[in-house]
C-alpha cells in the first residue's frame, strides 16, 4: 500500500485499496457488477468506438453536484496574501487541472470556509527528501460542491507558481499540510519573458532579408557579440519549440502551446521525470531556462521502472494520452488522495490484486484493478479494462508517477 500522505488511517486499511474502496472480496468477478451477459453479447455488433479523451478531463466520476464558482480574484507576479496550503506528493505546474475531495467533515468545513473568502488554495510541492519545499502552485477553484456537512469536492486549475514569504529555518514536514491544510502567507513568483537572444545586435536594415538568410544573419550578428553563434542557438525559442514538437509528435500530441511560458509548463507536465528534476523546473524563473533544462532531460529516459526495486514496468514508446489534458492527469480517490497518473498501452512485470471494479472509475466505461510490481509487490498503479468489447483501447494501465521512476533503456552502468 502507498504511504498515507493524508494522515488518514483509512488509507492504510488493508481492506481499502488505493482508490479508497473496500477490497474484502465484494467484487470478485472480472466483469463489473451490474453488467449482465446479454449486455455484453449485444455489444459485439457495431464499429469500434474510440474512447473520448475529453471525458477523463471533466472528472465526471466526482459526480454531477459540482457548481461553477462565480467571481475570481486576478493575481499577478509579486502578489502576496494568505491562502490555505495543502500538500501534494509531486510538482503541479500552471495549466494543470487539480481535483480535490475532502471526505472528512472537519477538513471539509475548514477549507470550505477559507474558499468562501478567496477561491484559491496552494498546492505544496515536496522536495527530494519528502519535506515541504516551500514552493508550489496556486490553484484557482472553478467548480465546488459541499456534500452536505460531510465532504467537499473541488475542481481547480493551477495558475501561478508561489513560494512561502517566510521560509522556516527548519523544513516543515509534509504531514503538517495534509487534511484541511494550513493558512500561509505566499508570494506569486514572476515569469521572465522571452526575447530573441541577439536582439541587442540585430541590424533592422537587414530584416527584409531575414526570412531568406536566417542562419547567415545570425552568424553575422553573433560576430559582434561576446558569445559565439552556437550559444545563442541553444536559447533560440523557435528551435526549441520545433525540437519539442518533433519529440511529442510520437505521442500524437498535436496541440503544442505557442506561448513560451505555457509551453515550458506543458512540457514539464508531460515529461516523465524524477522528483528532483520536476522541482528544479518548478523553481526556474524563466521560460527559456525551463525549456533549456527540459531539452536536456527530454531523451534521458527510455523506460519507467518501479521506484522501490527498479524493475522495468513500461517503455517510453508505450506512453499515450487517455485525457485531453495530456499524457498525465491528476485524479482523486474516495479517500481524498490525489494521484498523478501517466497512462501506458502496455506494461510488464505486473501482478493484479483483488477483483475488477467500475465504481468511481476515472475513465468512464472502464473497470480498474490494482496493479503491483511483480518483484517487490509495491503498488505502481492500475489496469483499466473496457466494459464494452468495441471500446478502444480494450486495456491500458495508469501508473502513479510517484511510484515509478524514469531510467535509461541501458542501465548496465548504474
Amino acid at each position: 500500500m502507498e504511504e498515507n500522505v493524508d494522515g488518514d488511517n483509512d488509507h492504510n486499511d488493508p481492506n481499502r485499496d488505493e482508490n479508497g474502496h473496500n477490497n474484502t472480496g465484494d467484487v470478485l468477478d472480472e466483469r463489473p457488477s451490474g453488467m449482465d451477459d446479454q449486455e455484453t453479447d449485444n455489444d459485439d455488433d457495431g464499429e469500434e468506438q474510440p474512447f473520448d479523451i475529453t471525458l477523463a478531463a471533466t472528472h465526471s466520476y466526482m459526480g454531477p453536484g459540482l457548481e461553477a464558482v462565480r467571481g475570481r480574484e486576478v493575481v499577478e507576479a509579486g502578489w502576496c496574501g494568505r491562502v490555505v496550503v495543502v500538500a501534494h506528493h509531486g510538482a503541479v505546474f500552471p495549466g494543470e487541472t487539480v481535483p480535490l475531495l475532502l471526505p472528512r467533515a472537519d477538513h471539509a468545513v475548514t477549507l470550505a470556509r477559507a474558499l468562501t473568502e478567496r477561491a484559491m488554495f496552494g498546492l505544496l510541492c515536496p522536495d527530494e527528501l519528502g519535506f515541504a519545499s516551500g514552493y508550489g502552485a496556486l490553484c484557482e477553484v472553478y467548480e465546488a460542491s459541499a456534500g452536505g456537512e460531510r465532504s467537499l469536492s473541488v475542481k481547480a486549475r493551477a495558475v501561478h507558481r508561489f513560494r512561502f514569504r517566510h521560509m522556516p529555518k527548519q523544513p516543515y514536514t509534509l504531514h503538517r499540510f495534509t487534511g484541511e491544510g494550513v493558512e500561509m502567507e505566499v508570494e506569486v513568483l514572476p515569469e521572465l519573458g522571452v526575447c530573441p537572444p541577439l536582439q541587442h545586435a540585430r541590424l533592422q536594415s537587414l530584416d527584409p532579408r531575414r526570412p531568406q538568410l536566417p542562419a547567415e544573419l545570425r552568424r553575422l550578428e553573433a560576430s559582434v557579440s561576446p558569445w559565439p553563434a552556437f550559444v545563442y542557438d541553444m536559447f533560440d525559442y523557435t528551435r526549441m519549440r520545433q525540437t519539442i514538437k518533433e519529440y511529442f509528435s510520437t505521442f500524437r500530441l498535436e496541440a503544442v502551446p505557442s506561448d513560451p511560458v505555457a509551453l515550458s509548463f506543458w512540457v514539464a507536465s508531460n515529461l516523465q521525470l524524477q522528483q528532483r528534476d520536476r522541482l528544479a523546473l518548478l523553481l526556474a524563473d524563466g521560460a527559456l531556462q525551463r525549456l533549456a533544462l527540459e531539452l536536456r532531460l527530454i531523451h534521458t529516459s527510455g523506460v519507467l521502472c518501479c521506484a522501490s526495486c527498479l524493475t522495468d514496468i513500461a517503455r517510453r514508446e508505450h506512453v499515450f494520452a487517455m485525457s485531453s489534458d495530456g499524457l498525465h492527469s491528476n485524479y482523486t480517490n474516495l479517500g481524498g488522495f490525489v494521484h498523478d497518473v501517466v497512462t501506458v498501452s502496455r506494461a510488464h512485470n505486473i501482478s493484479l490484486e483483488g477483483g475488477a471494479s467500475h465504481e468511481y472509475s476515472w475513465f468512464p466505461g472502464y473497470t480498474w484493478s490494482i496493479a503491483l510490481c511483480r518483484l517487490c509487490a509495491a503498488h505502481v498503479g492500475w489496469r483499466f479494462d473496457a466494459m464494452k468489447r468495441r471500446l478502444r483501447p480494450q486495456q491500458f494501465y495508469g501508473l502513479c508517477r510517484n511510484q515509478v521512476r524514469p531510467a535509461p533503456t541501458d542501465r548496465s552502468h548504474l
